[in-house]
């Protein structure tokens, strides 16, 4: 499939910004495989996680990325010298893509787009859902949605979906009909494959104890209170596990789960830790872990499920999770509503027999899961999607 199209995509953040978290990974991976397929992709972003805070082009795996000036207000990140440019370079492009619509520059640029009728494709990221908006900043959230979304959403060609659920909820919240596609994020499964020195985990203090994993942002959107609070039930009857809550974190959030940990008297207990942990670190973590847990309020995607599943792991993951389907359909997790449903599923998975089950069900079907996260089929689906809209 080679259709030279020129393709802009929008997104906050881009690599090599890691610990902004999001679908960075994922776009730059579609963007590089777009252009393998014969189509010209640039990648409008912030300068967010680079050295300087400046404006720049770089090719990067022959995508030309521009970098732009920024400024943060409310943890949004918004770029003035991005808009200018994109407006000057409106007519140049087949199609734009924007990612994570919520925030300014993405929101903005569709703006800008929609006044000037370009074909615009918005992956919302599982961001335009009734429980998300109603969460942080709900009233300035609110004033967005009805001033600049709605109106964009009307402009837009059409909308990519990572998931199933997260198109019932965002259909379910706008009330609008519009041509969709649901591809799934690329994965690179290999990545967990190589066998990790143990001794890694001593920076965590869990060398030689069986722990429960949440590995990921500490954010309020993940619901960790809810997994610490179950935990806190399950070490009621089971002594000899530990739960390990490891990423990068938002400063007032880590501080109340530390309080409920101590309210707990789980200090020795629950190794809580808040960095941004890649490479070798992040894979021991999960290679040795005995389960993981992802208690989210909700996903669109959850590319932690796939980390630990591709580290041969057994996942718990909530009902508000979207690859809950991938975790049902090849039974190598379970799925709970609520803190009650999480204890039992705990403790079923400490119980040996069912444990092991899991584990077979997982070597099983692992490579039936990676062929639904192949890259270079899901980036002829993107493709195809734009080809149908122009």
């Amino acid at each position: 499939m080679n259709n030279n199209l020129k393709i802009c995509l929008i997104t906050p953040a881009y690599f090599p910004a890691i610990s902004y978290g999001g679908p960075i990974n994922s776009v730059k991976l579609i963007a590089e495989e777009l252009v393998k397929l014969g189509n010209k992709v640039s990648v409008f972003t912030s300068a967010f996680g680079l050295d300087e805070n400046k404006s720049k082009k770089e090719i990067i795996n022959r995508v030309e990325v521009y970098y732009f000036k920024y400024f943060i207000f409310k943890r949004w990140i918004i770029s003035f010298s991005l808009l200018k440019e994109l407006w000057k370079q409106r007519n140049n492009f087949d199609i734009f893509h924007i990612n994570l619509i919520w925030d300014p520059i993405s929101w903005l640029s569709g703006f800008l787009l929609s006044l000037s009728e370009r074909k615009i494709i918005i992956s919302p990221r599982g961001t335009v859902e009734k429980e998300l908006i109603r969460g942080h900043n709900y009233f300035l959230k609110k004033i967005v949605y009805y001033l600049f979304l709605r109106f964009i959403f009307n402009k837009t060609t059409g909308f990519h979906f990572s998931s199933q659920r997260e198109r019932e909820k965002f259909f379910e919240f706008t009330k609008i009909n519009k041509n969709f596609k649901i591809v799934y994020n690329p994965f690179y499964f290999e990545e967990f494959d190589k066998k990790i020195d143990k001794n890694l985990l001593k920076k965590f203090n869990l060398l030689d104890k069986r722990y429960i994993l949440y590995f990921g942002r500490i954010s309020w959107k993940k619901r960790i209170e809810l997994l610490i609070e179950a935990f806190n039930e399950l070490t009621k009857e089971i002594k000899d596990f530990y739960l390990a809550i490891i990423g990068s974190s938002e400063k007032d959030y880590f501080e109340r789960l530390k309080k409920k940990i101590e309210a707990f008297n789980l200090d020795d207990k629950v190794i809580l830790f808040g960095e941004t942990i890649y490479g070798d670190e992040k894979i021991v973590l999960y290679q040795n872990a005995h389960f993981f847990v992802l208690p989210s309020i909700s996903e669109n995607f959850g590319y932690v499920v796939l980390e630990a599943l591709a580290s041969r792991v057994p996942v718990i993951v909530s009902d508000g999770v979207a690859l809950k389907d991938i975790v049902e359909k090849y039974k190598v997790g379970l799925v709970f509503k609520d803190k009650t449903e999480l204890v039992s599923e705990m403790k079923n998975l400490t119980n040996e027999n069912f444990y092991n089950q899991l584990k077979k069900n997982l070597e099983n079907s692992l490579e039936l899961i990676k062929e639904e996260f192949l890259l270079q089929k899901l980036a002829k689906e993107i493709l195809s999607f734009y080809l149908s809209l122009l």
